[in-house]
């Protein structure tokens, strides 16, 4: 099993939905300097018994949560990622919560995965329309010794309505392993989305 001594990168970009399934995303944005991130996938499963004995498991809709721990994460971004709606203030911006999850908008995340080198990661990823379920902060009073507890974004990720062409699935997340041959890739793989259908076009032959 391997085992990952980093992360970073971690950027975000809305979805839009075209209205037939397909769908088109904003422009790339810095969520927030990540500490770490952990992976979960959940798959929904029936077991199919007879003679009182498990025959067979059949299995429905999978979804990855993600969970990033994050240093502070701007008002803006926080108010983006939740669809909280903005308010002028004599000249500056207030955001008030909505109730209502479910206008939350859909986004692509993207980040790195490191083992033990700083400089380069070993993994990148895109992982495709998620919504976040929860932004969590801790504060603390002024001490000695007090030290900055951060954010923790937990977003879960869902399959797409429309397949991909390159695939004809609807897959969850797209990973490029990254090696001394593809090292140039990296910097181009979070300048937007990267999606099984744009991958050969975005980072090349």
């Amino acid at each position: 099993m391997r085992q990952y001594r980093g992360c970073s990168r971690l950027v975000y970009a809305i979805e839009t939905d075209a209205g037939d399934g397909a769908v088109s995303y904003g422009a790339v944005k810095e969520l927030a300097p990540v500490k770490s991130v952990s992976r979960e996938i959940a798959s929904e499963n029936e077991a199919v018994y007879a003679d009182n004995v498990v025959q067979q498991r059949t299995y429905g809709a999978t979804s990855i949560t993600r969970t990033f721990e994050t240093t502070r994460i701007a008002p803006e971004v926080v108010a983006e990622l939740l669809g909280n709606t903005p308010i002028e203030v004599g000249g500056s911006v207030a955001y008030a919560t909505k109730a209502d999850g479910s206008k939350r908008p859909y986004i692509a995340v993207g980040y790195a995965l490191h083992d033990g080198d700083i400089d380069n990661p070993c993994e990148v990823v895109w992982a495709y329309h998620g919504k976040v379920n929860s932004i969590s902060k801790a504060s603390n009073t002024i001490d000695d010794g007090t030290g900055s507890e951060g954010q923790s974004v937990e977003i879960a990720f869902v399959a797409p309505k429309k397949p991909f062409e390159a695939t004809g699935e609807r897959n969850l997340d797209f990973c490029l392993p990254i090696t001394a041959d593809n090292v140039d890739m990296v910097d181009t793989f979070f300048e937007q989305v990267v999606t099984p259908d744009n991958a050969s076009s975005v980072l090349g032959e």
